[in-house]
């Protein structure tokens, strides 16, 4: 904690200390509330209270993630259509609201010792939008010599055959087949990034008004992901086999996050310069690659002249569907 000290030649003639003692009430609520030693934090486990938020995530999880496999092949397209619409929405708010709102007072923490104006946040999340971009663009070049030509690139004694167009047509379907490769890759490693903190966010909270409220949200948030995040493995293609191991990999890492913060919570402290700025660097990076994956991966596609369904009614409830996601969020990160 910082103390204030008066030293000045101007201060020692006033013996009687009256200079220093006014300064010190005037400055005194400012500098006092800046307190860097963590002492405050009390630790309570909540065992039964965290052990009920880890399967219950753990249980919303896998129906989100798990459904399309069961359903999508079902004449349920509308409803998908709705259900992407809607969790782009979902994702796109949890990466500026719940995921940037959070890493931008930590890394603005006084107790970081970094500048306190500056917006470190904001730096690390438009670096990582642009790493998300690159990891894109470099997988689909890494895919490019499995990728067949476009119909574009062909000849036009290919185009006058209906047994080559017929061949063209399986060639766009496996380009979009890859394209989905590529988005769920990047999908996945934005939502692992961000779940892993989130998880020990609830692990290490001492207020059960705070893990109660974080559940909550969470179950939300999760199961809403899980199926945008499962709707992208199917169009991938995947086997049933990497389907199952993707999916899991998406449900363990929130439980994974609450049993690291249960573990370390006793000798956590908020306020150190490794606890604020790895999470605080983590949530920024992590809400770039959301904040991507919302608009590029989800929303855009979904909306896209492959995705969009003909009729306008749906069309217009499509967007509403997006707005009643993002807007569902943000309520959640103002209760929560």
């Amino acid at each position: 904690m910082h103390r204030i000290v008066c030293t000045s030649a101007a201060v020692q003639l006033l013996t009687n200390g009256a200079f220093c003692a006014g300064v010190a009430r005037f400055m005194g609520s400012a500098v006092e509330a800046i307190d860097c030693s963590g002492e405050g934090d009390l630790y309570e486990p909540l065992v039964g209270l965290r052990v009920g938020a880890l399967f219950g995530i753990l249980a919303v999880s896998s129906i989100g993630v798990f459904l399309p496999f069961f359903t999508y092949t079902a004449k349920l397209n509308k409803a998908y259509f709705l259900v992407r619409a809607f969790a782009g929405g979902v994702v796109l708010v949890t990466g500026f609201v719940h995921v940037l709102g959070d890493a931008i007072p930590l890394l603005s923490d006084p107790c970081l010792g970094l500048s306190t104006e500056f917006p470190w946040a904001l730096v690390f999340t438009s670096f990582a939008a642009m790493f998300a971009f690159t990891l894109e663009w470099s997988l689909t070049q890494y895919f490019k010599h499995k990728l067949p030509s476009s119909t574009a690139d062909s000849s036009p004694d290919e185009l006058e055959s209906g047994l080559d167009m017929q061949v063209l047509d399986d060639k766009q379907l496996e380009r979009r087949r890859l394209r989905y490769v590529v988005i769920s890759t990047t999908f996945e490693a934005g939502v692992i990034f961000h779940s892993i903190f989130i998880g020990i966010t609830i692990g290490i909270s001492s207020s059960a008004d705070t893990v109660r409220s974080l559940m909550i949200a969470l179950m939300f948030h999760q199961a809403c992901e899980g199926l945008a995040l499962g709707v992208t493995f199917v169009k991938a293609e995947y086997s049933v086999l990497k389907y199952c191991f993707l999916g899991l990999l998406f449900l363990v890492v929130t439980p994974v996050g609450i049993a690291i913060g249960m573990g370390v919570g006793n000798s956590y402290q908020s306020k150190s310069k490794v606890a604020l700025g790895f999470e605080g660097a983590f949530n920024s990076l992590s809400a770039g690659i959301l904040i991507y994956n919302g608009l590029v991966d989800l929303i855009v596609p979904t909306f896209g002249p492959e995705e969009l369904p003909v009729q306008s009614w749906l069309q217009g409830l499509g967007l509403i569907f997006m707005f009643a996601g993002g807007a569902v969020m943000s309520l959640i990160a103002k209760w929560a």
